[in-house]
């Protein structure tokens, strides 16, 4: 099955267990509260959106991975578009992350050493 179909059945599935933080600001909250495991970022979220998501994931000391989806795609298939979401699951989110590297499609953004 290829990958972008694969993530799309993964992501569904962290959705319908309410794993999942969906929007930026829902997504720090889980940062802070310990829950997240990672953070996705969207491939056309905004220059800003992608900015805070990073730095934020930073400071968590969390991973932050980059899908292949737009937030349109991402709308269809988790029934809201996000920018940015918080998988709060090691399990689903290490998953997603071995798809992706063995895609080779694997986009871990690192954290800024600057503050926003």
């Amino acid at each position: 099955m290829p990958y972008k179909q694969s993530l799309q059945g993964l992501l569904t599935i962290c959705r319908k267990a309410g794993k999942l933080a969906m929007g930026l600001e829902p997504a720090k909250d889980a940062l802070y509260r310990g829950t997240a495991a990672g953070l996705l970022v969207c491939s056309n979220a905004a220059p800003r959106t992608r900015k805070e998501a990073v730095f934020f994931s930073g400071q968590a000391q969390v991973p932050c991975l980059v899908v292949p989806f737009t937030k349109l795609e991402m709308g269809q298939t988790i029934g809201r578009a996000s920018g940015v979401l918080a998988v709060c699951d090691d399990g689903f989110f290490q998953k997603m992350v071995q798809m992706a590297r063995e895609e080779d499609a694997a986009s871990i953004l690192e954290p800024d050493t600057e503050a926003i």
